[in-house]
């Protein structure tokens, strides 16, 4: 079946808030400004609330006291707080779906997105839409287990134990999260370079047309797969894509020693699920 259809099946395909449309709509955007920003965020009490939350975090607010999204742009940059906002919505609207542990998914989408943002600044590449690339790099997943919540489940189970989950659901569906995932992407109305860093994540070489946030998403998702398997650093400095790092023109050692940073400092999920 052509994932095609999978879209015409399912009729509750997860819908974003108009807010977070309108600031999808501002990638890009030289003309966009704080106070447009600010006024579109009051406009969803939900989001702004998370905002809220995330601006006096432990990651981002860094003692400060901030009482108003005007002192959040302000803290925050205007940049990196409407990224937040995108994947504050972008949790918002895939809650609850049958099967799904959504702390322990989101938890994944958002290392993986802090990883992209770190690997972003490392390879100087925009490191705002490198994290939105990693919060919705798995996002397919979400529409496959709601069409396939039994199958998806007993693949999951295998992927555990080391079997290859794009692979598996190839078999199965004849389609995986990374086809689904930037179909939505593209739904949703993201960039044309965030839609084919979703979906050439695992082969960015691949891509029509060089998309560096594929190649960022790709190193940053096998990075995640090992730190969460606790293999020592030299292990992974040994097994290390020099090839897909040379395009971005990392130091090594620099992301390492940022990696580590990273993984002892608090996050801030709670602040994205409700």
């Amino acid at each position: 079946m052509p994932h095609s259809a999978l879209f015409k099946e399912i009729h509750n395909i997860p819908a974003i808030p108009k807010v977070i449309q309108e600031l999808i709509d501002d990638f890009g955007d030289d003309k966009s400004n704080a106070d447009d920003i600010s006024k579109k965020i009051q406009m969803d009490a939900s989001i702004s609330l998370k905002v809220m939350r995330l601006a006096n975090s432990a990651r981002y607010g860094a003692g400060r006291k901030v009482n108003s999204i005007d002192s959040a742009i302000v803290l925050l940059g205007q940049e990196a707080l409407k990224t937040l906002v995108i994947a504050s919505g972008v949790t918002s609207a895939c809650k609850d779906v049958p099967g799904v542990d959504k702390r322990k998914f989101w938890r994944k989408s958002f290392t993986v997105a802090n990883i992209c943002k770190l690997v972003g600044r490392l390879s100087k590449v925009n490191p705002e839409v490198a994290f939105t690339c990693g919060m919705l790099h798995n996002i397919g997943d979400v529409l496959l287990y709601i069409a396939h919540t039994d199958t998806m489940a007993r693949i999951d189970k295998m992927v555990e134990s080391g079997a290859d989950k794009a692979d598996l659901q190839d078999n199965q569906f004849g389609y995986n999260y990374m086809i689904v995932g930037a179909e939505l992407a593209r739904k949703w109305n993201f960039p044309d370079e965030i839609v084919s860093a979703i979906r050439f994540q695992k082969s960015p070489e691949e891509a029509p047309e060089e998309n560096l946030f594929a190649y960022v998403t790709n190193i940053s998702a096998m990075l995640y797969q090992q730190f969460e398997q606790g293999k020592e650093k030299e292990d992974i400095l040994s097994q290390f894509p020099t090839e897909k790092a040379g395009k971005l023109n990392i130091d090594l050692l620099d992301l390492f020693e940022k990696l580590v940073e990273m993984y002892e400092s608090e996050d801030d999920i709670e602040a994205f699920i409700e």
